[in-house]
């Protein structure tokens, strides 16, 4: 699959990564517009073969699937610069965060296809929590899409747009907090006279561990902790 990113930063550069991977497509047959002033995003993307550019209507006129990768603020500036060369053939696949579909298909030319997804970081390790939700323009073949996409990089949901905003929170932010979860407890565990890289890779695989039980054993995370704890405690 040829895929165009429109932004090159950590979220695009999670999703490229991911999709190498997975196969999905290659890094010859990606490209991608950064800013001229984005070194770093761009030897990123030159170290896995992708093509760079600095005009953002290229991404558009020599792709079909258009992951739309920028930072809220600078959507409305992207947008504009894209309208006139977007048409039916385009599927815009838009990653920012809080902006809406409504806003998007309203920045473009009538009848635009446009999906927002919300995937996280966790994409370049093919574990992505993602969710996406269709536009009004859009037709069958791109939910399809949108699934092989997101699915290749991890899990992935079709949701009503309501639903964008907690979920960015919960999915789409929560990686941080899980990292921060990781340092407290290998911290403990240094404190206590583990060395950091063991004290680190018990409780990053303790992570890992207990979301997969959630996500295998279909019980409540209540009853998964009821059975890990001691009613006495240990001594």
């Amino acid at each position: 699959m040829k895929i165009g990113f429109i932004g090159g930063g950590k979220i695009a550069q999670a999703l490229a990564n991911g999709l190498i991977k997975a196969g999905v497509t290659n890094g010859n047959k990606i490209l991608v517009s950064c800013a001229p002033e984005d070194l770093l995003s761009a030897k990123a993307f030159k170290e896995i073969g992708a093509e760079v550019t600095f005009k953002n209507s290229k991404i558009v006129e020599n792709n079909e699937v258009v992951i739309m990768a920028v930072k809220p603020s600078i959507v409305p500036i992207v947008l504009q610069d894209i309208h006139n060369s977007v048409s039916r053939r385009n599927l815009i696949l838009s990653v920012a965060m809080g902006v809406t579909l409504k806003f998007i298909e309203q920045s473009l030319p009538a009848g635009s296809r446009v999906i927002r997804a919300m995937p996280n970081a966790a994409a370049e390790v093919q574990k992505a929590a993602s969710v996406f939700v269709c536009g009004s323009n859009t037709i069958q073949n791109d939910a399809q899409i949108a699934f092989q996409i997101l699915e290749a990089v991890g899990t992935c949901n079709q949701v009503e747009e309501d639903l964008l905003d907690p979920i960015t929170a919960l999915s789409g932010s929560g990686p941080a907090y899980i990292y921060n979860i990781i340092e407290a407890m290998a911290d403990g565990a240094v404190k206590k006279g583990l060395p950091r890289d063991l004290a680190y890779s018990l409780t990053a695989q303790t992570v890992v561990g207990a979301g997969q039980m959630v996500l295998s054993s279909g019980l409540h995370p209540a009853i998964l902790k009821d059975n890990v704890t001691s009613p006495a405690g240990i001594n």
